[in-house]
């Protein structure tokens, strides 16, 4: 398997922890190989060609069953179609595994030759593997020949449950700090929120230019309303999800971010646009709302209903956790990508490894 390294701050990255964390390297003749990490130009050249060249070497002695690529669009997917090659030459099947919301206009964007090239690797794939209906269905508008099934990305479902009533009333937004995630948007309706509630408090946790973020929030006269923390993981992204009353993500374009089902796994409502594969994890006015993107408006007003409705809050958090564990949990998702890998992967080449006692 090869992809984002784990270290780094992305949804590829967190779904790779959530994969080590459910044991399926340890169940598995499996290595996960990093082609890509945070860093200086020179130092991303190097990684991706120390992989490169660590997977050639595997696949030529005939040490690689099968190969699974995780990837996005534009530089991502260029990036590993060098992986794909060898994968092709020696006749060694591979899985696409798709993540982030922009493929169709990534494949738009290109020239002729290119949008063939793009149609031959998909459809050369053993299987393509989408978060959601709606991914699945823009891959088959491209190629129609290419073998795909949906698979969400897992997610560990804690034992303890946010209260959603420790004050004050906070709004969580988690990710990285780009135009495409709509944190203006949530800057300019927090504005509005704040009219109806006065004492509540945005919380921005992630990474990125914070430029654009404080010009804004000076010019709104919200800064006592707003916290910008850094990118938070492990004991620090839970300490703010126990206190959240809802995870605000008002994305322009998604497939199936790791924030909303994060969310969902504590137990918070989530506010977010109906954009890619989201309205398939949030079920509007069940797990949170659903607003549309670029929409200010809508966007306070559904944060104001949820922060304002202690009873409303509370059932849907009580939804978000129920599926969460039904539908995306590790022990849910995990076991279908092993599906697959027994699928195609000769047993006598790439066995499972014994439980450990």
């Amino acid at each position: 398997m090869i992809g984002t390294s784990p270290g780094s701050r992305s949804g590829i990255a967190s779904l790779v922890q959530a994969y080590a964390a459910h044991g399926l390297f340890q169940r598995w003749d499996a290595i996960y190989l990093p082609t890509h990490r945070d860093g200086s130009p020179a130092h991303k050249v190097a990684i991706a060609s120390g992989a490169w060249l660590d997977v050639v070497g595997r696949i030529a002695a005939g040490r690689v069953a099968l190969l699974h690529i995780h990837l996005a669009s534009y530089a991502s997917f260029w990036r590993k179609a060098l992986f794909m090659l060898p994968a092709r030459v020696f006749g060694v099947p591979y899985v696409l595994h798709l993540h982030g919301g922009a493929f169709q206009e990534f494949y738009a964007a290109q020239a002729g030759p290119m949008r063939a090239m793009i149609r031959r690797r998909l459809r050369g794939a053993a299987r393509v593997i989408a978060l959601s209906a709606q991914q699945r269905e823009a891959l088959a508008a491209i190629e129609p020949a290419a073998r795909v099934d949906v698979v969400p990305n897992p997610v560990d479902v804690p034992a303890w449950q946010a209260n959603l009533e420790t004050p004050p009333p906070m709004a969580l937004f988690l990710g990285v700090f780009r135009e495409r995630k709509g944190v203006i948007d949530l800057l300019n309706a927090w504005a509005r929120v704040l009219e109806a509630i006065p004492e509540a408090q945005l919380v921005l946790a992630g990474s990125g230019e914070l430029t654009d973020i404080w010009r804004v929030i000076g010019e709104l006269g919200i800064e006592r309303s707003v916290r910008i923390e850094g990118w938070v993981e492990n004991e620090a992204k839970e300490r703010l999800l126990r206190r959240a009353w809802v995870v605000a993500l008002p994305s322009h374009v998604e497939a199936l971010p790791m924030t909303v089902l994060e969310a969902l796994a504590a137990g918070v409502p989530v506010v977010a646009t109906a954009v890619g594969g989201i309205p398939s994890a949030v079920e509007h006015q069940r797990h949170g709302l659903l607003v549309p993107p670029g929409n200010a408006a809508e966007l306070a007003r559904a944060l104001t209903l949820v922060l304002g409705n202690a009873l409303r809050r509370k059932a849907m958090g009580r939804a978000a956790r129920e599926r969460a564990n039904a539908e995306f949990s590790s022990e849910v998702v995990v076991p279908r990508i092993e599906a697959i890998w027994r699928e195609l992967a000769p047993l006598q080449e790439f066995r499972a490894r014994a439980p450990a006692a």
